[in-house]
Parts: C-alpha cells; structure tokens; sequence
C-alpha cells in the first residue's frame, strides 16, 4: 500500500508534465491512470491539458470506452481541493462535456460523445474571453454549508460566460469560470463555510460606481477595524460590478450605508453628491499627495468671491440710522463688495486617502471638488528631474593639494559659505589644520560630453590621473555614485562598524562580561540636490567620526579598551553648474607609526638586546577630501552616457594606482 501511495504521489506529478507535453505516452498514461485505480482516489491538478488527453484518461480510469466526435477540441485547466473517487471524476468529467455544449450517451459497450441538443440554452464557452482571460474549471468540496445555498449563491455571482453545477451527493461545486473569478468564486465559499454566528455575509451590486474603487475606499475606511482585531473581508468581483462582505452585523450596517452614500447617480448638473473617486499616481508617492492635499484642505477655510451688494449697503446704512435714496444712476452701476462666505464646514470638506501598495488616492468629494482636487493632483504629480551624483573620496597629500587647480572657500559654522575670493596656500593650511572645513570649486578644464543638448565638462578625475602618475601622495577610498529625485535626500556612507564596550558585570561565578555597543565611525554625506535651469543647489550635511584613541578603564583587576572618537560635522548649500565639482575638505588625519627594526636574536637578549635594536615614531598626516559631481538627469540615456565617461576614466585611475604601487 505505501508503494502505491508513492506512485500515486508521482502520477500526480507526471499529470502536471504531460499537460506540457507535444506527444503523450498512451502507455504511460495507461499506467499511471491504473496505479490511481487502484487507490480509488485521486487529485485533480491539469493544467491546460488537451480535452482529448482528459478524455483518453478519464477512459482508462474508469473502464469505458468513450468515442469522440473529430470537432472536439480544447483545453481544460482542471483543479480539485480535494481527492475524487473515481465516480467523481466520471461526474466531472460528463459536467465539463455539458458546459461545451457536448453530450455524453451510453450504448452497447460504449459511450459516444455528441453535439448537445440544448446548444441554444447553453452558452458557449470559448477557448478565451475578451481581455485574454482564460477559462479554468475548479472543484470544490463543501464541508460546513449547505451545497445548494453556495450553488445559488456561486449563480448569481459568475461571469457571463461562467457555469456552476452541484454535485449534491458528493457536496461537490463545479465552477468553470475565468481563473481570476474562479479565484474570487473560492474566497467566497471560504467565507460562508467559515461563517460565525456573530458574522454575516452580504452581496452589494454595485450600480453607479467601479466596484474595485468602492472595494478600495472600504478597505481603507476600515483599516483601524484590522488593528483592533476585528475581523472582516472585502471580496472585489470586478466582472459583474459587485463587492462581498463578510464582518460582524454591526460593521454590515456600517458598509451599507457608506456604499448607499458612494453608489449613487450625478443628477444633472447637482453637483453636491459626495461619492469616492480614485486617482492612480504615476510619478509621486501616494501618501506623499495626500499629505500635501489634506494640508490645503485644512487650511481652505472660506472663499471670496464678488457679489451685487446694493441691498446689503442699503441694510448696513439703515442700521446705522442714514436714509439715502436710490437713484437709477447708482442703481445702474452697482457697487461691489468683497462678501466672505465659507465653502463647507469642517467636518464636511473632502477627505483624501493614500493607498500605498496601489499608489492609488482615494477621495472623498463630490463633482466639483474632484475636478479642482484632480487638476491639484495633475501640478502635483509631474515627472520630476532626477540627480546623479558622483563621488570620489580620497586621501590627499599637502604637496598634492598644491597641484590643484581649486578656487577655495571657506565653510561658515553657520551653514553659509563665506567666499574670500580665494585663499592663498598658507591660508589654506592653517584653516584645515585648525579643524576648520572647507569647499572648492574645481576650475581646470577637462572633457567635454555633450549630454541632453548641453556640453559638460569632466574635470573631476583627470587631474587626479596626472597626481596619481607622478607618485604625488593620494589614495582613493572610495568612489560611490547615488541618483536622487530633484529635492530629495542621498544618503553617501563610507564608515566601519566599530564595536564599543559600553558596560562591564560579573556573572555567578564571578567572571567578567563586556556589552558592546556598535557604531558606525567613518563619513556620512546627504545631500539634497535643488535644479535651477542649469545649475544644481546642494545642501550638504557633512559629519565625520574618527578614532583619536583608547582608554583603558579598570574595575578590580579587570580592564578593558574603550574607544576615543571625534566627531565634527557642517551644514551647508552649495551652488554648482551642472557637471561642476565640488571638493569638501577639512579632514585631517593624525596617526602615530611606531617601528622597530633589530638583529635577528641579539635583539632578543634582556637589556643588552637593546643596543641591537632601532626605535621610531613617524608623525604620518593625511587629508580626506570629498569630490563631488551633480549631474542633472533627464533620461535614462543620461545616466548610461555620464557612468560610461567615468568608468572610462576610473579605469585609467585604476591603472594608474596599480602602476604607482608596482613601483
């Protein structure tokens, strides 16, 4: 019996593959369809399967020999939750036959397929519908619910060209369907056979509105209801316009009357009717527009607008206790007066929802309001420019800082940047000694590319190259690139996670355990890109972590090693031509070698080993510079054409430092 099982468990599969299959194994087929015989039960999983091959195994599961007419043709996509007995199967099977228009009649020794007589009553099923959505056929076992109440239910929700059969003795449902109802057909089931007592279920037509923006608005009016742990469901039938509901009584009376206020008919030119209206966004963040939306509502109390105001000077002048006659000169030429008058109370103004895993807004408003929210929504949700920013952080050398071409300024621990209209060399040096941070502008000409209709240069890495070739001190750390939305915030990270003990306790048995904590030491650069025609504002936060030392902190007899660091950071805005760089400096390393060089043994020997032993310190300073590179992006194009130029460039860069250190 277990051998058995196992090939049943592989008929199962072999059925899977031969859907795929040009030319069928009759034998094979044979085989497997014996081995379900035998265990008189199997599962149904077709995919796609030719109708012909359905039947040659239906024949060879069941013993009969069925003859099919040279027209029948198709494919069945066939799926059962549940394993069938081979009667079942025989019942499906004829059902399938039915739904296209086929019949099925025993004889002497065989049964014959042939047209059906109610072809007219029936509707026929076609391979596809209109949109290309595939016909399947599922069968479903009933366990709790009553099999003709789900059945009658399944009618009057299916496809137009959909069929739905009960097999009572089995409690079987046949569906045959487009795979995407079948799979709203089968949420519903779930959820009758799953139905409490506190619950209900209730089918709404939708006949004014698209059912999946009714379904999408309910979904997001009711999402607290899923964060305080009541259950409910919202099924979408969008072909027959129609939502399911599955929640407690209570919440039932709630929809009823949402969906009674959004289904409803635009009557003439009453424009007053608040319905929900949904815009699907194509280039901003849903949640973003709504946010910016709902603040404009909030803030649009009232609405001025011009009116005839005669009557109204005459009443202000009465109460004042002035009689003035009217004469047909000032009755001719009115005066106007500028009347406040408010346009909805708060609790009445239109509401805005973001649903974020659609990036789809949902609104709440009526005809008028929608039109003027929608045109808002079309300023809003433009294409926005995007920013390729390049970087080269590097450390640099005093003498290589000198062969730069660079306009300096000065970096104001306000945030501005205070130009002097160029720093002289020992200028420079003493304010980045002092820990001070500066900028520069790069002014040696380099490439030209012509890029969207505009020539921009590349200067960023050819002097570089020259640097590198002639053995000036410069090392590159890192050279990232990063593309942000005009406006939005890049992060750049180039640090290590250094690990800091943060507390020291003792277990039972008295030994020693350190907590770390981790930080990230190293530099941090954000930058928000600003476009202006053709130049770039950066606002740049720069903050740099160094390690500048240890302590060693001790309880008892235990010590352990605690990091020192530094940490500086600047604000600042920056404007720069497009494909112009930027140099941040003002970084500056300090580190200590300590190196010991010795005969081999003699050094060795206590006290005397000194005299064959050689001891330095060697101050080594490096500077850590930031090179900086906008590119404003209008097309993919852009971005292929800039990154292929700086790879080009990065590889003789490359080669340069493997030369450099070769020598």
């Amino acid at each position: 019996m277990k051998f058995n099982k196992i090939f049943l468990i592989l008929f199962i599969f072999c059925i899977n593959f031969i859907t795929l299959a040009e030319e069928i194994d009759q034998n094979q087929l044979k085989k497997l369809a014996q081995i379900a015989k035998k265990e008189k039960k199997v599962v149904l999983n077709f995919d796609k399967v030719d109708i012909k091959i359905l039947t040659y195994f239906v024949s060879t599961l069941t013993g009969k020999n069925i003859i099919y007419p040279p027209d029948l043709k198709g494919e069945v996509t066939l799926i059962s939750n549940e394993p069938l007995s081979i009667e079942q199967v025989w019942d499906l099977y004829t059902t399938i036959l039915k739904s296209r228009n086929y019949d099925i009649v025993e004889k002497k020794g065989y049964f014959e397929i042939v047209p059906s007589n109610i072809r007219n009553s029936v509707p026929p099923i076609t391979e596809k519908l209109v949109g290309s959505s595939e016909l399947a056929t599922f069968v479903y076992k009933v366990e709790k619910a009553d099999i003709i109440q789900v059945a009658n239910i399944l009618r009057g929700l299916k496809s137009q060209q959909g069929l739905i059969f009960n097999y009572n003795p089995a409690k079987l449902i046949i569906i045959t369907d487009t795979k995407n109802n079948i799979e709203n057909l089968k949420q519903l089931i779930s959820l009758i056979e799953n139905l409490s007592e506190e619950e209900e279920i209730k089918i709404f037509k939708i006949r004014y509105s698209k059912s999946d923006e009714v379904a999408t608005a309910l979904n997001n009016l009711f999402a607290d209801y899923g964060k305080k742990d009541i259950s409910y469901k919202i099924v979408n039938l969008s072909s027959n316009n129609t939502i399911i509901v599955k929640a407690p009584k209570e919440i039932i009376k709630d929809v009823e009357a949402i969906i009674n206020t959004i289904d409803i008919p635009i009557q003439g030119e009453n424009l007053n009717y608040r319905r929900f209206w949904t815009v699907k966004l194509k280039n901003s963040k849903a949640e973003d527009i709504a946010d910016v939306l709902n603040k404009v509502l909030e803030n649009i109390q009232m609405i001025q607008y011009q009116v005839s105001s005669q009557e109204a000077k005459q009443t202000q002048e009465t109460t004042e206790g002035k009689t003035e006659v009217s004469t047909s000169q000032n009755q001719s030429m009115p005066e106007k007066k500028i009347i406040t008058q408010p346009v909805y109370q708060k609790n009445e103004k239109p509401k805005i929802i973001a649903e974020k895993t659609t990036n789809i807004l949902v609104i709440y408003a009526n005809k008028a309001e929608y039109e003027a929210i929608k045109d808002l929504i079309s300023d809003l949700d433009k294409p926005k420019k995007q920013v390729l920013v390049t970087a080269l952080i590097a450390e640099v050398s005093e003498k290589a800082l000198r062969e730069i071409g660079v306009r300096w300024q000065i970096l104001g621990s306000s945030g501005g940047a205070t130009f002097r209209g160029g720093l002289s060399s020992q200028d420079f040096y003493n304010l980045i000694g002092t820990g001070n941070f500066v900028s520069g502008i790069l002014t040696q000409s380099g490439k030209t590319v012509s890029i969207s209709g505009n020539n921009l240069f590349f200067p960023d890495l050819l002097f570089l190259l020259s640097l590198l070739e002639s053995g000036t001190g410069f090392n590159i750390i890192s050279s990232p690139k990063i593309l942000t939305l005009d406006n939005a915030e890049a992060l750049i990270n180039v640090s290590q996670v250094t690990p800091f003990a943060s507390s020291l306790k003792f277990d039972v048995n008295g030994n020693p355990i350190i907590n770390y904590d981790y930080k990230e030491v190293g530099l941090k650069l954000k930058v928000t890109p600003h476009i202006s025609d053709n130049n770039i504002l950066m606002e740049l936060h720069q903050e740099t972590n160094e390690v500048i030392g240890y302590e060693k902190p001790q309880i008892g007899q235990i010590s352990y090693v605690v990091p020192i660091t530094s940490k500086r950071e600047i604000n600042t805005s920056i404007m720069v031509e497009n494909g112009k760089t930027i140099i941040l400096g003002g970084l500056v390393s300090k580190k200590t070698i300590d190196t010991m060089e010795g005969v081999p043994i003699l050094s060795d020997i206590p006290v005397v080993g000194n005299l064959f032993k050689y001891k330095s310190n060697e101050l080594n300073k490096t500077n850590l510079f930031v090179f900086l590179t906008p590119f404003i992006i209008n097309s993919p194009e852009d971005i292929a054409k800039i990154t292929e130029e700086h790879q080009k460039i990065l590889e003789q860069l490359k080669k340069a430092e493997k030369s450099k250190e070769g020598n």
